[in-house]
């Protein structure tokens, strides 16, 4: 009983001094005490500081937290301020490409409820592609990856306003993955006021350098992502071609977008994401981009008819046959065989000879003799190439000094390719000219047909065997052939030893006619 009440005398002492020494705090009570609990009052949460001011006769605002008090943000609002005003003045250059591919099929019709008996339909449709593009001059020249526009039947460009035009191929570079387009203007307008941009110096570009890519990923145009050159002199699959690794967002639809420095210069295309996990397409933190001296070396070539100047050593090489391999006691038919050193070259300076296998070019492993010559292609003149070569079973280390060569490049013009099939035209004894509306009308045929006529046959030629005037030509292979132009480009694109097949018809009737260029 006696400890009873001493608990109680000690629990009433605490309670009285408790709250004298909460009533004698100077300020607003806002602090939960011990009469808070004898009084059973709710615990409200707090939000925000201090006790909002209500005027009288209004009810209570909601409390709000203030905002955080940090000095020294004028740098960032600048930086904020200048990367907004840089993709302001980017963006207008990018544009949106949208290709159409023709993709013939046969599909088999069933005649009969099981299935048993059927018989082929040839059909075809139109595969759309999708890409990215910079225009980079007044005229509307725009570049692009090679592989965004290779094989494709129409290309069309939307630019940033909207606008949507056709463009025509002028040229490409496959080995760079650069191609070269240029914007038609509608029949009977022009086109607008164009936004060029810039080339960079790719070679005055550092790592950490901030970057931004814009493009058109999975077709959303005008995406802008942000990052830092992560690396340079990146290589894909152990190929020629060097790269700079980005860790700014690329994926499927950024090809031939450009990657911009902080100046809005160009300093490379963006060409590929890196995928460390098969089957995995999107973005893994790695980026590529062509630098911009190579796509400007191309651009240059292209258009302004510059030579493109490849490295040169004078090699002649093969792939090793496996007997060849087990002949020369090598561990595989990896590398590839020397077959000729051209007198007075580099390699022959150097102590190169036939015979010689070369297993590693700047140290890295070479697989085939594309590979090496790929490698050899990449080398700029004055560049040395590190070589190191099997001879009699003796590892040899060799230095090359690789000079120009202009003729070592493997540039693609569409003007090229338009006289190559007009020569051909000319060299089988045939001219070709569009239908006129009328004569669409007399042979029943739709505007968007796919015919050329051939408007003459040269007498004693191979094609007075075989054609005459007034036949229809509708495909080539599985091309097909929509105009002049296209006849042209199609002639001259024909696969070098290999059939090719030309579908015409003749009063009502088609006809097959085989070429072998």
């Amino acid at each position: 009983m006696f400890r009873f009440l001493l608990q109680l005398l000690v629990l009433v002492l605490v309670a009285v001094l408790s709250g004298l020494f909460y009533f004698s705090l100077p300020g607003p009570r806002e602090r939960y005490s011990l009469l808070d609990v004898l009084q059973r009052r709710p615990l409200t949460a707090a939000i925000g500081v201090g006790r909002p001011v209500v005027a009288q006769g209004e009810a209570p605002a909601l409390l709000r937290a203030e905002p955080v008090d940090l000095n020294g943000l004028g740098i960032l609002e600048e930086v904020n301020r200048a990367l907004s005003d840089l993709t302001e003045a980017v963006v207008p250059s990018v544009v949106s490409i949208d290709t159409t591919k023709r993709v013939n099929v046969t599909r088999v019709v069933p005649t009969d409820p099981w299935g048993l008996f059927g018989y082929r339909r040839n059909e075809s449709y139109a595969a759309p592609g999708l890409g990215s593009g910079v225009v980079v001059t007044k005229e509307g020249h725009v570049i692009t990856n090679h592989h965004v526009v290779a094989g494709v039947d129409a290309i069309r460009v939307t630019l940033h306003d909207g606008g949507q035009y056709d463009a025509e191929w002028i040229g490409s570079e496959p080995n760079v993955d650069i191609a070269v387009l240029q914007i038609q203007a509608p029949e009977g307008g022009s086109l607008p006021d164009l936004q060029p941009l810039a080339f960079g110096d790719s070679r005055s570009v550092r790592v950490g350098e901030m970057v931004l890519a814009v493009g058109n990923p999975f077709g959303l145009s005008e995406t802008v992502t942000r990052g830092i050159v992560s690396a340079k002199q990146r290589e894909l699959n152990d190929g020629a071609n060097e790269y700079f690794q980005v860790d700014a967002v690329i994926n499927p639809g950024n090809s031939g977008g450009p990657l911009v420095n902080v100046r809005g210069e160009i300093i490379g295309i963006n060409v590929a994401i890196f995928t460390g996990q098969e089957n995995v397409k999107v973005w893994q933190g790695i980026g590529l981009a062509i630098p911009s001296n190579e796509v400007r070396e191309v651009f240059e070539a292209i258009v302004l008819g510059r030579p493109l100047i490849r490295g040169y050593l004078g090699l002649e090489v093969d792939n090793i046959s496996r007997n060849y391999a087990l002949a020369l006691g090598l561990p595989s038919t990896q590398g590839a065989l020397v077959t000729d050193v051209s007198k007075g070259s580099p390699a022959e300076a150097a102590g190169l000879k036939p015979g010689d296998v070369i297993t590693k070019f700047d140290g890295k492993a070479i697989r085939n003799a594309d590979e090496t010559l790929s490698r050899i292609r990449s080398k700029k003149a004055g560049e040395v190439a590190s070589l190191t070569i099997v001879r009699k079973e003796k590892t040899i280390e060799a230095e090359v000094v690789a000079i120009a060569r202009s003729e070592t490049n493997t540039l693609r013009l569409r003007a090229d390719i338009s006289a190559s099939g007009q020569a051909i035209a000319e060299a089988v004894g045939i001219s070709v000219a569009e239908l006129t509306p009328q004569q669409r009308a007399a042979l029943s045929m739709s505007e968007d047909a796919p015919a050329v006529m051939i408007s003459s046959v040269t007498p004693g030629s191979q094609a007075e065997q075989r054609f005459q005037p007034g036949d229809l030509v509708h495909r080539i292979n599985q091309d097909d052939v929509s105009d002049v132009a296209t006849f042209y480009d199609l002639l001259g694109s024909l696969p070098k030893g290999k059939t090719s097949v030309m579908i015409l018809s003749r009063n009502g009737r088609f006809i097959r006619a085989f070429l072998n260029p």
